[in-house]
């Protein structure tokens, strides 16, 4: 197991540490995680505006318990992660011990440093994330947010750890994306990775806004059945080369009616079931080409399309380009 255990801080200075801790050097702010540990990189970026985005894309090839001590509840991260086979999670903030067997953790978070935390997690982990760093200061003055604002003052530095969740929606899904295929080589990769996460940013503070000022607002289902709609999301994204379970299979996984699944997804991810599948596959077919030098074929042969034209007309739809013109 890889242990690991340090003071809350800003994302360049944990990444030194976790670099320290790895015993590998930082390449440009990169972290290229070692053979025994895992595979694919964290990497930290400082935006001309104040943020830093942690941004990574890596699979876990061992067991990982983390332990970070409480700050001053000043430093906020607001985490948006896509990770995948999680088959075990305990989570640890200040003195309460929180375990889920049948862990869900695709979402996005907003945490303070009030609390210390502890968390371990399976090997095996697939995990694709977006982290933006600020602080309280920082928000007051890039934000716009006056120093006497007393609703943001009461809910930014709340003395708790994790504050505020959302699920990870297609919207999220596709700036985080955005993200990945940003080459740091291009003229406007800055602008375009400060946009994205300033997007980003205003999105979930919409929603935080909304949430606190109308107790009433929210995605309008019982939190047992927004894990179970998780659940179901975390099925239709985890394996996109391959068609998704049938409606009738997934309606008995979230324990509801084949009608009731299609109205409470649609709910929670502002799409149907089929329809959020071909749009997740559409962004990795466009990651796919971008990032990774493949061909169109090798692409739609991996996402499980068996005609080459149905793959480009699917391609088109969603984008308006032909998959050969990325």
């Amino acid at each position: 197991m890889f242990d690991f255990s340090y003071d809350y801080c800003d994302h360049l200075t944990y990444l030194n540490l976790l670099a320290q801790r790895m015993g590998v050097p930082l390449v440009d702010n990169t972290l290229w995680l070692p053979a025994g540990i895992g595979s694919g990189y964290i990497k930290v970026v400082q935006l001309t505006n104040g943020i830093q985005v942690l941004f990574n894309e890596c699979t876990i090839h061992q067991a990982f318990n983390v332990r970070r001590q409480a700050g001053d509840g000043h430093g906020l991260t607001l985490r948006f992660d896509d990770i995948r086979n999680l088959q075990s999670l305990s989570v640890k903030i200040g003195e309460e011990l929180i375990e889920d067997a049948t862990p869900v953790y695709s979402g996005a978070y907003l945490t303070n440093n009030a609390a210390s935390l502890q968390y371990t997690i399976n090997e095996g982990i697939q995990d694709n994330c977006v982290n933006l760093y600020f602080n309280t200061q920082w928000f007051k003055q890039y934000a716009g947010i006056g120093q006497h604002d007393d609703f943001w003052e009461a809910a930014l530095t709340a003395p708790v750890a994790a504050i505020y969740f959302e699920v990870l929606t297609l919207e999220y899904r596709e700036l985080m994306e955005e993200i990945f295929e940003l080459k740091p080589s291009h003229p406007v990769y800055m602008a375009a990775l400060q946009n994205r996460a300033m997007l980003m940013l205003e999105k979930f503070l919409r929603g935080l806004y909304r949430k606190i000022n109308n107790p009433a607002y929210g995605y309008g289902v019982p939190e047992d059945e927004l894990k179970r709609m998780m659940q179901i999301e975390a099925l239709l994204v985890s394996h996109l080369g391959v068609a998704p379970p049938p409606v009738s299979e997934l309606a008995k996984i979230a324990m509801m009616s084949v009608t009731k699944l299609k109205t409470t997804f649609k709910k929670v991810y502002q799409h149907g079931l089929y329809e959020y599948y071909q749009k997740n596959r559409m962004l990795k077919a466009r990651h796919l080409l971008t990032t990774k030098k493949a061909t169109v074929k090798e692409v739609g042969i991996e996402l499980g399309f068996k005609n080459l034209s149905n793959f480009t007309i699917a391609f088109k739809k969603e984008f308006n380009i032909l998959p050969s013109q990325v």
